[in-house]
């Protein structure tokens, strides 16, 4: 393979072109069909025994060439690129983003790899930025919630002798039968049931009522036409049923003996304790977002053009996490935004205001931490690599091998020049009363 340009399509952007001969691409396509021809099943064959043209022409002449291409830019490019970006003296602040422009069997490929260069930010201020850290108030409202959350989960089971009612915790042994024969996931034992939760199929809970410690009885329900095993799905079945006991939960009282429990003499010391819990988190938060709005206010202070891939590039990754969030709560972005009434456009546009203003302040920080000298030094580095080989139990080479150091390093002077312009800043605590 080899360079055919370089450019700078834009302000601290370029933009490498490669190209392969055909000769290349079928050296290249050869090797991956030895490597893989006994993977290929075609018809008429054995597995692994149809030969590289049987193979393209039930796949397509194409079979091969994107395997290839890739170990084809695997093995030159990143030499050729390295030297280029040397030799014009380019500091790349991401990984270039590289793509197929063309691929013909008898012309070869041609590829390029777009990537984001430093910024020359006109950085008007760096120091003497000022916010206020305003940490809400807690009130003895929140603080009797807090306790009262702490009570239920103290609860103790406490066995009674009388018929079993809404609310109370059952332990019993079960058996399912269909057609009078046990069916599968239908049996369990000492299996601890909160009557009245609706955890159980329709009618099971309601089946244990009045029953008392000991008894012995069946009960006849039916699955819901809409259960997930088909099989039982609709299916009227019989358990079998043995009550062990009938448990009330038993809430232990506000007083010393619960604080002691909890690691305090007096309820007096615990409600501070808790008081203070409540009051530290809150101030954490409060101060994590006084502190992004000072890599705000530098961002603000930071003239000058960013390179659109790299705004890009963060505006997809936190629209991913976006998604991945989403996705915890099993809701799709169209539902979320239907609840906070805000359109598509609105939504991604304010996330792309916000990703261009945090790559805006970590270019920033970069500048800052390169004048500043603040960028770790290669002992600090091997220093980072060697407790990441000892926690992961690997070797230092092991870890060097797969960690990209220039972006190891980037990380490392941006997080430090973080800390430096909020060290040299101002931040003014107050507490929001209620």
């Amino acid at each position: 393979m080899k360079l055919v340009s370089v450019e700078t399509p834009e302000k601290s952007v370029c933009k490498m072109t490669f190209s392969a001969t055909a000769e290349e691409l079928e050296a290249a396509s050869n090797a991956v069909y030895e490597r893989t021809r006994a993977s290929y099943t075609i018809k008429g064959f054995a597995k692994g025994e149809a030969d590289r043209a049987q193979i393209e022409a039930d796949r397509g002449e194409h079979t091969f060439w994107y395997d290839a291409i890739n170990d084809l830019m695997d093995r030159d490019v990143p030499a050729l690129y390295e030297a280029a970006m040397a030799e014009h003296g380019f500091k790349a602040v991401d990984e270039p983003s590289y793509d197929l422009v063309s691929v013909k069997k008898d012309e070869g490929f041609v590829a390029t790899a777009t990537t984001p260069l430093q910024p020359e930010l006109n950085l008007t201020q760096t120091t003497g930025f000022h916010v206020e850290c305003v940490t809400p108030a807690v009130t003895d409202k929140e603080i009797d919630a807090v306790l009262e959350r702490r009570r239920n989960a103290a609860a103790e089971l406490v066995p009674h002798k009388g018929p079993a009612v809404k609310g109370n915790i059952v332990h019993i042994d079960y058996e399912g039968l269909l057609d009078g024969k046990p069916f599968q996931g239908g049996t369990a034992q000492n299996q601890a049931v909160q009557l009245g939760s609706g955890r159980m199929i329709p009618g099971f809970e309601d089946g244990i009522l009045g029953h008392k410690a000991g008894d012995e009885f069946e009960i006849n329900v039916t699955f819901p036409k809409n259960y997930p095993n088909k099989e039982l799905a609709g299916k009227p079945v019989v358990f079998k049923i043995k009550l062990h006991d009938v448990c009330v939960r038993q809430l232990p009282a506000l007083n010393s003996d619960f604080a002691k429990k909890m690691g305090k003499e007096t309820m007096e010391e615990y409600r501070a304790f808790v008081k203070q819990q409540l009051f530290d988190g809150r101030h954490g938060g409060a101060l994590n977002h006084a502190k992004d709005q000072i890599l705000g206010q530098l961002a603000d202070a930071a003239e000058g053009e960013i390179p659109s891939i790299l705004v890009e590039n963060a505006y997809q990754q936190q629209m991913q996490v976006i998604q991945q969030q989403l996705q915890m709560q099993r809701m799709s972005l169209n539902t979320y935004l239907s609840q906070i009434h805000e359109t598509r456009e609105s939504f991604t546009a304010k996330v792309r205001a916000a990703a261009e203003k945090n790559t805006r302040a970590r270019m920033a920080l970069l500048q800052i931490a390169q004048q500043e000298n603040l960028l770790p030094t290669d002992e600090e580095i091997d220093k980072q690599l060697a407790e990441r080989a000892e926690k992961t139990k690997k070797t230092v080479e092991e870890i060097k091998a797969g960690t990209d150091i220039a972006a190891l390093r980037r990380n490392e002077g941006i997080r430090k020049a973080a800390d430096w312009v909020i060290d040299h800043s101002t931040i003014e605590e107050k507490v929001e009363s209620k």
